[in-house]
């Protein structure tokens, strides 16, 4: 039977980050969840365009699976239940969001969810090594605990003849009765067993990160096995469209749909990872990738994309296939396993993996005693030598050496010139590789010997460290800083009034990409409080004045942990009215408030959240109090404490860039403020693909800012897109032709200023990256 040729239909966007899972629900609704901590439902309308309805919001880290619970006696009508990297199940009201059910148990991230055959039964697994049969009809009930895999378990499902099966990282399928009692093992896949779907009443299917699909009977028995897939497989799907058809998706970037187990179609998507895909009842497929998109792909003519979306579908294809064929040190990137890789355990103490990341390749080291993987640094290649010099990163050296760090490892390429100082070029090969601090001495003694520059000037050891002025460096004292909170100056009452942060200590964090947000934590409720009590007594009876028990319950809503009720934020809301010459203090304590979860959840709803982020906008404006400017941009700062909050501030970065560009002259606070902010926004789009206006966002401001804090911080957050952005190439071009950021950038390196020696260092990472 020819099957007709799959085309766009539609694409979906809403989510910020990746689409981790796609399932579908009644009425061709679907289902998406995603590493943006939220899941939503799409409702079709007309003939092939789909509208966000509801987001499910609730989870405090990665949504990782969803899926739709069937109406049962518990839920007369049904659920959505999402998987979280938070470790919990949450089940929803599908119309309106509402949590209707927490499930709390697995010690690991819940990697997936699925409908059990009985009504009200969940399957679930996680990376603790189990899998969960949940009876939601007794939620009092504990759950029956599947317990015998070696590693995270990726799949769990019912066969139809009753029988559970879960898919393991241990490169296991195993078979269960309802009460947990293990059945059989299942062996064959040479690598993690990623997805598995029911094929007939007797028989389902698996795949796995060794590129196979293989079909098994319902008792265990291996009855084919299908290759097509370059790279691992992540998800597989039965297709009620073709005859005996399914759909797979992996690391490949591709979908390809089976028939009688031949590939017979192979789409190809512009995302290097497709995670989850789906078959609505119409035999349509429903993908979900690492762009931040849900693509709904149909055989049917009349629900194809119209030509010019089906064209820049093409167009953008044809740039991810382009690059999927660089190599890099010898390795084809299409080649090379994702991050995904990284979520295995290692198998040893100093076992080494290649990850392709965006267009490089790291090199990671697993470390039994932080059970984690650590970079090692990134894998190059050096061609031959041309007239007594070696090219490396597109220079040519005198030397490149190979540097052996640790035993089983692969060593690390160390480019150097004789022109060079060894101590300055080993201290930029610690910080690019992110190596202790204590191999420094190591390092520049083996470049002085292997380079032969005993002749040159020397100190009593060799060489002078450059950044103690001795002739030996000291371990701990030149430790890089991190990211301290900013100034305690109090930009707008004086000396004597009140604090808005303070500084601290540095840290010896690596300094880019950065990963996680930053905030204003640092003030004086005292000092607050009074200048509110000052301010309301001008306010009059007329305009929202408050009393003095309603101040301090206001007040109180600063601290952290704070105990309050809906009234008292209402209270706040009110004051947030006052006029913009008083209306600093108010911003302030809203910046303090919005830290805790259940206050950013009522700051940031949907009814009140979206005008309050406008209203900021606009503080931000021209011609508005300097004071008012800062402290909305802390106020969006710390918007990040919290999902709502994040997600609001995300939704209206156009306009948050926009405003930063065009404000004017800013006093240090606010320059720190205004970078902080957009650091922020890097760590959270660094990943994106629409992330090169944040660059640019960020490259005008850096040529503005004088103060060396908000500097610092402009630079982690350039460097951390830098690092991490599908649009390397297009941003390291803007920062390359931005003459007056290049020449500040190759200032800041070379000039290691010892009363803020982290933007040199910052500054030697960025152009190590371009």
């Amino acid at each position: 039977m020819a099957i007709p040729d799959y085309k766009l239909s539609s694409v979906l966007c809403g989510h910020s980050m990746d689409v981790r899972s796609v399932a579908t629900t009644k009425e061709f609704c679907i289902l998406s969840a995603s590493r943006d901590r939220t899941a939503k439902l799409w409702h079709p309308e007309g003939v092939k365009d789909f509208v966000n309805v509801v987001t499910y919001k609730g989870h405090s880290n990665f949504v990782s699976c969803v899926c739709w619970l069937p109406p049962c006696e518990a839920f007369p009508e049904g659920l959505v239940i999402t998987g979280s990297n938070d470790n919990t199940i949450l089940g929803y009201n599908l119309q309106d969001g509402v949590v209707q059910i927490n499930l709390k148990g697995h010690e690991n991230a819940v990697c997936s969810v699925s409908p059990g055959h009985d009504f009200g039964v969940l399957i679930s697994s996680s990376w603790d090594n189990t899998a969960r049969v949940w009876n939601l009809n007794t939620p009092q009930m504990s759950p029956v605990i599947l317990r015998g895999h070696e590693a995270a378990v990726w799949a769990a499902l019912e066969l139809k003849n009753g029988t559970l099966a879960t898919a393991s990282a241990d490169k296991t399928i195993k078979l269960w009765r309802k009460d947990g009692a293990l059945l059989s093992t299942l062996t064959g896949h040479t690598d993690c067993v990623r997805g598995l779907t029911v094929a007939t009443e007797d028989s389902f299917l698996s795949c796995s990160n060794d590129a196979s699909i293989r079909l098994w009977t319902n008792r265990g028995e291996c009855l084919n096995t299908y290759y097509g897939h370059t790279n691992y497989i992540y998800s597989i799907s039965m297709n009620p469209g073709i005859p005996q058809g399914f759909v797979s998706c992996g690391e490949d970037g591709a979908v390809r749909v089976w028939t009688a187990g031949d590939c017979v179609r192979s789409l190809r998507l512009p995302a290097q990872s497709v995670w989850s895909l789906t078959c609505l009842d119409n035999g349509d497929i429903v993908t979900g990738s690492s762009d931040g998109l849900v693509r709904v792909f149909t055989k049917d003519p009349s629900r194809y994309a119209d030509e010019t979306m089906l064209k820049q579908f093409e167009e953008e294809v044809q740039k991810m296939q382009a690059a999927s064929q660089q190599e890099i040190g010898g390795f084809k990137l299409s080649e090379l396993p994702g991050p995904e890789a990284l979520l295995e355990p290692g198998k040893s103490d100093g076992q080494t993996k290649l990850v392709r990341r965006g267009e490089n390749v790291k090199c990671y080291s697993w470390s039994n005693a932080e059970n984690t993987w650590n970079e090692i640094g990134d894998v190059m290649g050096a061609n031959p030598p041309s007239e007594g010099k070696t090219m490396y990163q597109g220079k040519e050296y005198d030397f490149v050496f190979s540097v052996d760090i640790k035993d089983g490892a692969p060593p690390i390429k160390l480019p150097f010139n004789k022109t060079e100082d060894p101590w300055v070029a080993a201290q930029a090969f610690i910080h690019k590789n992110d190596l202790p601090q204590v191999y420094l001495e190591q390092v520049a003694n083996f470049i002085i010997t292997n380079a032969k520059l005993d002749s040159l000037p020397a100190t009593s050891n060799g060489f002078a460290d450059p950044f103690t002025g001795e002739s030996r460096y000291v371990p701990g004292t030149t430790a890089p800083a991190g990211l301290p909170p900013p100034s305690a100056a109090d930009p707008f009452t004086g000396a004597g009034a009140y604090t808005t942060a303070s500084a601290a200590g540095a840290t010896d964090k690596p300094l880019v990409p950065h990963d996680a947000y930053i905030r204003f934590d640092q003030a004086n409720l005292k000092a607050i409080h009074d200048k509110l009590k000052e301010f309301n007594s001008k306010v009059g009876d007329g305009l929202n004045a408050f009393t003095d028990e309603q101040i301090e319950n206001i007040v109180k809503l600063g601290e952290l942990n704070c105990t309050f009720n809906t009234e008292t934020v209402n209270s706040l809301k009110k004051m947030l009215e006052w006029p913009k010459e008083i209306l600093f203090p108010v911003l302030d304590i809203t910046r303090l408030a919005v830290r805790n979860k259940e206050i950013n959840g009522q700051i940031f709803d949907t009814s009140y959240g979206p005008n309050f982020v406008k209203y900021l906008l606009t503080l931000l404006t021209p011609g508005n109090l300097a004071a008012n400017q800062m402290l909305a941009m802390r106020v969006l700062v710390n918007a990040f404490s919290d999902l709502p909050g994040e997600m609001l501030v995300l939704a209206a970065r156009e306009s948050v860039t926009h405003a930063l560009i065009c404000l004017a002259q800013l006093n240090n606070n606010a320059q720190v403020a205004a970078t902080s902010l957009l650091l922020n926004l890097s760590v959270a789009l660094a990943q994106q693909i629409d992330n090169v206006e944040l660059a640019e966002c960020i490259i005008v401001l850096l040529n503005k800012i004088t103060d060396k804090e908000a500097y610092f911080r402009g630079l982690v957050a350039l460097g951390t897109i830098l690092a991490e952005s599908p649009n390397k190439l297009v941003i390291q071009t803007k920062i390359v032709s931005n003459t007056q950021l290049q020449n500040r950038l190759k200032k800041d390196s070379s000039t290691f200023d010892p009363d803020f020696k982290k933007i040199s260092i910052c500054s030697l990472q960025i152009l190590k990256m371009l």
